[in-house]
C-alpha cells in the first residue's frame, strides 16, 4: 500500500520542483489524490495547473483552493490562495505530471502495454483487456486517454492490486511516441498499422512510419521486451529489422506467427480460425468488419505472449462489444444504421465502405464528413474516397465539410448519381431525411473534429418517430 501513495518530498524530488508555504512534507498522498480539472476536484486533491492553447489552469487555482485541494503545482509566481495551501513550483506542470506518473509505475514496476498505430488502436486495447481482464487484474487507460496527459492520469490508476496495464498512445507529431514510450516504459508494445491518419502534420507515409517507430527505440532497451506487428502492413519488414527485442506478427495475407483462416460474415459477426503454433481455435466475434479481424488478432498476440490459453482468447472474444461510434450497428424500424462516427482516416472509411457493402440492405447510402489532418494530400484523398464509394456500388453519397466537393466529383466519376454536398449539417439531414425510403442502410462517419455523432443523434430521434 505504501508505494501507491507520494510524500510530499518525494513529490518535490521527482519534479526538481520547489515547495512553498509548507513546513510538514511527509504526508502520504495516494496517486488518485493528484487532479487537472477542478470540475472533479475533490477535498484533499492535488491540483496541477496544466497549461495549453486554450487554457490555464493557474486561473483556477483559486478555486482548487476553495474546493479542499491541499495544494497545487504551478509554474507561474502567483499568490498563496490560503494559510492553509501549498505550491510545489516547477519549470513545465506537463512535465512534473508525467514525471510524477513515470516514478509511480517504476515503483510498482508492473507489466505494461502500450499501443499505437493509425486505426485500430482503441479496439485493440479494449479487446486485449477484455481477454486479460479474465485472467488478472488489469488496468486499461480510458476512453480516448491516449496523450500526453491522458496516459500520465491513467498510469496514476494503477494499484499494487493490478498485474498487468494496457495503455493506448496517440500522436500527430514527432517525438510524442517516444516521450509516451518513455513514461510507460511497455514491456510489450503494439504497431497496429501504418496509415494516412495525420499525414497532414507529417507530411508522408514514411514520416508516420518514423513517428509510430519510436516506440521500438524503447523496447529495444530490454531484448525481453516484445514488439507485436501487422505481417500483412507494408512497412513492418523495415520495422522488423529495427527491433533488438523479441517480434510476434499478426495477419491475414502474409505468413505470421498468429493468424485467421476461414473467415466467414455471419449475422452481423465474423467466424474465423485463430492458427497459432500449429493450434487451432475457432473464434466469433460479435461485430463485423475485416479490420476487427485484424484488432482481434493483435489483441490474440498481445494475450499469447502473457500464457493466456487460445480457450481463453475465443471466450472472451465472444461477448467482446465495440467502443461507442466504433461500428455501431442498430435497427430503426426498416432502417439499419452503422455509426462509425468516432473519427476517420482513408483507410479506416474504405474499410467502413466495405462494411457497409457486405451488410447493407436495399440502397446503400453513406453520410461522410471531412477527413481532417491530411495536409496538402486531403483533396486526393478525399477524391479517392469518393471514387472508391462507387467502385463498391455505394447508392447515395451524403458529404459534409470543406472537402465535400471533392469526394463528390470523385463518387460521380466512379458512377455514384446520387450525390450531395453540404457546408451544414441541418440543411444535410434535412435532404437526407426526404431521401430516404424503407429498408435503407446508412453508414455515418467523419474525422472527430466534424462531429458526426450529431448526425446520429438526429437520425435515431426522427427515424424512430417515423416508426
Amino acid at each position: 500500500m505504501f508505494l501507491e501513495k507520494f510524500s510530499i518530498q518525494e513529490i518535490v524530488e521527482v519534479t526538481q520542483g520547489k515547495l512553498i508555504g509548507k513546513k510538514e512534507t511527509t504526508f502520504l498522498l495516494p496517486p488518485q489524490k493528484i487532479s487537472t480539472d477542478t470540475r472533479k476536484l475533490k477535498k484533499g486533491d492535488l491540483f496541477i495547473a496544466l497549461e495549453g492553447k486554450r487554457f490555464d489552469g493557474h486561473r483556477f487555482v483559486e478555486k482548487a483552493s476553495e474546493e479542499g485541494a491541499c495544494g497545487a503545482i504551478i509554474s507561474e509566481p502567483i499568490p498563496l490562495p490560503s494559510s492553509h495551501f501549498f505550491f510545489i513550483q516547477v519549470k513545465d506542470t506537463l512535465f512534473a505530471l508525467q514525471e510524477i506518473a513515470r516514478h509511480h509505475q517504476k515503483k510498482l514496476s508492473l507489466p505494461l502495454v502500450g499501443i499505437t498505430g493509425s486505426n485500430g488502436k482503441t479496439t485493440v486495447k479494449e479487446m486485449a483487456w477484455q481477454i486479460l481482464s479474465s485472467e488478472y487484474p488489469t488496468l486499461k487507460s480510458e476512453g480516448n486517454f491516449n496523450n500526453q496527459i491522458g496516459v500520465p492520469l491513467s498510469l496514476l490508476k494503477l494499484r499494487s492490486c493490478h498485474k498487468l496495464g494496457i495503455l493506448e498512445m496517440g500522436m500527430n507529431s514527432k517525438g510524442e511516441i517516444h516521450r509516451l514510450a518513455e513514461i510507460i516504459q511497455p514491456t510489450i508494445g503494439v504497431i497496429t498499422n501504418i496509415q494516412h491518419s495525420h499525414i497532414g502534420f507529417l507530411g508522408s507515409l514514411a514520416q508516420i512510419m518514423e513517428a509510430k517507430a519510436e516506440l521500438i527505440g524503447l523496447l529495444n532497451k530490454e531484448e525481453r521486451n516484445w514488439l507485436v506487428l501487422n505481417s500483412d502492413d507494408p512497412r513492418t519488414p523495415e520495422l522488423q529489422k529495427r527491433a533488438k527485442c523479441r517480434i510476434i506478427t499478426f495477419g491475414v495475407k502474409n505468413q505470421a506467427r498468429v493468424r485467421a483462416e476461414e473467415i466467414a460474415y455471419e449475422d452481423g459477426g465474423l467466424n474465423f480460425i485463430l492458427v497459432y503454433r500449429k493450434k487451432r481455435m475457432p473464434i466469433s466475434i460479435p461485430i463485423p468488419g475485416l479490420y476487427n479481424v485484424y484488432n482481434a488478432l493483435a489483441a490474440s498476440a498481445i494475450s499469447l505472449i502473457l500464457n493466456v490459453s487460445l480457450y481463453t482468447i475465443a471466450r472472451s472474444l465472444e461477448c467482446f462489444k465495440l467502443p461507442p461510434m466504433h461500428s455501431e450497428i442498430s435497427f430503426l424500424g426498416s432502417y439499419q444504421l452503422i455509426d462509425d462516427s468516432y473519427n476517420a482516416n482513408p483507410e479506416s472509411v474504405n474499410g467502413a465502405l466495405e462494411l457497409l457493402q457486405s451488410i447493407g440492405k436495399h440502397r446503400k447510402i453513406v453520410i461522410l464528413g471531412d477527413m481532417l489532418e491530411l495536409g496538402k494530400m486531403a483533396r486526393s484523398l478525399h477524391n479517392k474516397v469518393g471514387r472508391r464509394a462507387g467502385e463498391l456500388g455505394i447508392d447515395a453519397l451524403f458529404t459534409l465539410g470543406e472537402f465535400s466537393k471533392d469526394v463528390s466529383k470523385g463518387a460521380r466519376m466512379a458512377g455514384i448519381k446520387d450525390v450531395f454536398s453540404f457546408r451544414d449539417k441541418e440543411r444535410l439531414i434535412a435532404k437526407l431525411l426526404l431521401y430516404l425510403e424503407e429498408g435503407d442502410s446508412l453508414l455515418v462517419k467523419g474525422s472527430r473534429g466534424m462531429k458526426m455523432e450529431e448526425i446520429v443523434k438526429r437520425l435515431k430521434e426522427r427515424l424512430c418517430f417515423t416508426i
